[in-house]
């Protein structure tokens, strides 16, 4: 049985770009692993009980079968979705850090939602949304 989730795991291209980024977005990088044996470095983001955890990889280490599955999956992540309690707010803390929003605010299923473009937040489609009372 599932007891929750543990982590969210994104590749990034620029691993203190990303880091910096997402301190910008308001949340806090508790931890940043480096593992110069394998050419990985690690950075993790705790928002409630889950965290973020951005990935990146140096071009000058060799590719064994795992690290050869985990650069390949580049993309596959949908989205995540941040709840918030002041959507306007948060869209100009979002704005002020470089990310650009995809659309209008707009009905999601559980509260007012927006979209933010991929390009302007490290590749990853990110939601925000303000939980209806």
């Amino acid at each position: 049985m599932l007891k929750k989730m543990r982590h969210i795991g994104i590749v990034v291209e620029d691993f203190e770009r990303a880091i910096g980024r997402f301190k910008g977005f308001g949340l806090h990088c508790s931890e940043v692993i480096e593992r110069k044996e394998t050419g990985m470095k690690y950075g993790f983001f705790p928002i409630g009980d889950t965290l973020i955890e951005f990935l990146w990889f140096s071009p000058d280490k060799g590719w064994d079968p795992v690290h050869t599955v985990l650069r390949a999956q580049k993309g596959p992540l949908n989205h995540i979705c941040f709840e918030v309690d002041d959507l306007e707010a948060s869209i100009k803390e979002f704005e002020k850090n470089g990310a650009k929003i995809l659309h209008s605010i707009m009905p999601g299923a559980h509260g007012r939602v927006v979209f933010f473009q991929p390009e302007t937040t490290e590749a990853v489609l990110v939601e925000l949304c303000e939980v209806k009372a």
